[in-house]
C-alpha cells in the first residue's frame, strides 16, 4: 500500500472560498458518531454497575456500535466521492490511497477506527463466551475495541479543525472543535476513572494523573479552536455529559441479572459527578488570552502550573464535601454503588485512601513531579493543538 499526503496549499485553493454550509453532513455524522461513543461507554459502565453483562446485545454496546458504523459509513462514503464522482476537485486534496482513493487524514482515521471496532464486536462475544463475562477489563478484544473508539473521537477532532480552518471564519466551526475536544476530554476522564474516583482525590496520585492528562487534553483544544473560551467550552462539554448522566440514569429501572449482589439495586448505577475541571480550564484561557505570545515553554510552564493550583484549590475541599452526607445526595450522586458493592458502604462519611501520608506528603510529590508532568503535558498540548490550528487536510 502506498500512501502519500497531497499539497495542502493546493488543497486551500481547491476548496471553495465559502462553504455551503456551516457544518458539511460528513462532520456532522461523524461528531453524531463519537457522542453515540461516549454516550455508549457511559451507559455501558452503567450497565455493567446496575445489571452485569447479560447479553452482547444491549442497547449501550448497540450505541457503542452505532457510533462506530455512523463515522466509518459517512467518512467511506466521503472516500468514494472524492476519488471517483469528484475526483478533479479533489485532486490536490487531502490523503491519498493507492493512488486511488483520496480523503481527508482526519477521514482516514475515523475510517480506520470503525473498522478496528467492528472487527472486535464478534471477537469479543466469542471471548466472553469462551472465557467467560468480564474476566479483565483490558482484554484483547476490548483494547481493540478502545483503540477504535478513541480513533474515531481522534478523527473527528482533526476533521473539524480542518473545517474550521479552510471553510471560513465561523463561530459555529469553532465550536465543533471545541465540542470535540471535550468529547476527547470525557474519553479521557473515563480511561482514568479507575485513579480518580472520589476515595482518591486526596491522594497525590489522583493529582499526578490529573495534571498530565486533563492538562494535554484540555491545551490542545484550547490552542486549537478559535473559539473565544475554548478550554471552558470543552471542559463545560466534559461536565455536562458526565452531571446529565448523575441525573438521568436513576430515573430508569433496573435490577442485577449476576452475582453477588451486595445490595439491593433497583435503577440504573450513575458514575461519579464530574471533576471541577471547568475552573482550571476558564483559568487556562486567560492565560492564553493575555500570555499566549511568550515562549513556548514559558508559557508551558505558566499554563501547567496554573492547572495544579487552581485544580487543587478547588478539587481538595469539593471532594471532602462529596465524602459527607451532603455528597450522598442525589444531585451529587454519592448514594448511589454498583450492586456488588456491600450495603453498609452505602451510609455514613466516606473515607480517603491513606496511603499517600497526607496533605504535606500529597503537596510536596505535587509539587516536585506533577508540576514538570503539567509543563510536559501543556508543552505537548500548545504543539498538538498548533498543528490542529493549521491543519488543511
Amino acid at each position: 500500500m502506498t500512501t502519500s499526503v497531497l499539497p495542502t496549499a493546493a488543497a486551500a485553493t481547491a476548496r471553495p472560498a465559502a462553504a455551503a454550509r456551516d457544518i458539511p453532513l460528513h462532520l456532522a455524522a461523524v461528531i453524531l458518531g463519537a457522542t453515540s461513543i461516549l454516550i455508549g461507554i457511559i451507559w455501558d459502565i452503567s450497565w455493567h454497575m446496575t445489571i452485569g453483562r447479560d447479553t452482547f446485545w444491549t442497547p449501550a454496546h448497540m450505541a457503542i456500535y452505532l457510533g462506530g458504523t455512523l463515522a466509518g459509513i459517512s467518512c467511506g462514503a466521503r472516500v468514494l466521492v472524492n476519488s471517483f464522482v469528484q475526483r478533479e476537485a479533489h485532486r490536490a486534496d487531502g490523503v491519498r490511497v493507492w493512488t486511488i482513493f483520496t480523503d481527508p487524514l482526519g477521514g482516514w482515521i475515523c475510517i480506520w477506527g470503525a473498522v478496528a471496532m467492528l472487527t472486535s464486536a464478534p471477537f469479543d462475544d466469542w471471548w466472553h463466551n469462551a472465557y467467560g463475562l468480564d474476566v479483565q477489563i483490558l482484554s484483547p478484544p476490548h483494547s481493540l475495541l478502545a483503540v477504535g473508539m478513541f480513533a474515531i473521537a481522534l478523527g473527528a477532532q482533526v476533521m473539524a479543525a480542518s473545517a474550521q480552518n479552510t471553510q471560513g471564519e465561523s463561530a459555529t466551526r469553532a465550536f465543533v472543535v471545541a465540542f470535540a475536544s471535550g468529547v476527547m476530554l470525557t474519553f479521557a476522564s473515563i480511561l482514568t476513572s479507575e485513579y480518580t474516583y472520589l476515595e482518591a482525590q486526596h491522594g497525590a496520585t489522583f493529582y499526578l494523573i490529573a495534571s498530565f492528562v486533563f492538562v494535554l487534553a484540555i491545551v490542545s483544544g484550547a490552542r486549537a479552536s478559535r473559539l473565544a473560551w475554548p478550554a471552558t467550552t470543552a471542559a463545560a462539554v466534559y461536565t455536562v455529559i458526565m452531571a446529565a448522566q448523575v441525573w438521568i440514569f436513576p430515573l430508569f429501572p433496573a435490577s442485577p441479572k449476576l452475582g453477588p449482589i451486595g445490595h439491593d439495586v433497583t435503577h440504573m448505577v450513575p458514575l461519579e459527578f464530574p471533576l471541577l475541571l471547568i475552573v482550571p480550564a476558564f483559568a487556562i484561557d486567560l492565560i492564553l488570552k493575555r500570555f499566549g505570545n511568550l515562549g513556548p515553554w514559558k508559557l508551558a510552564a505558566l499554563v501547567g502550573a496554573t492547572f495544579v493550583a487552581v485544580f487543587a484549590a478547588v478539587q481538595w475541599p469539593f471532594a471532602s464535601l462529596l465524602a459527607t452526607e451532603v455528597g450522598r445526595h442525589p444531585f451529587f450522586g454519592g448514594g448511589y454503588a454498583q450492586y456488588s458493592a456491600p450495603a453498609e458502604w452505602l451510609v455514613g462519611p466516606r473515607g480517603f485512601n491513606g496511603d499517600d501520608g497526607g496533605a504535606l506528603t500529597t503537596a510536596w510529590k505535587v509539587a516536585v513531579f506533577g508540576l514538570p508532568l503539567a509543563t510536559l503535558a501543556a508543552r505537548w498540548g500548545l504543539s498538538r493543538g498548533s498543528w490542529l490550528r493549521e491543519v488543511q487536510r
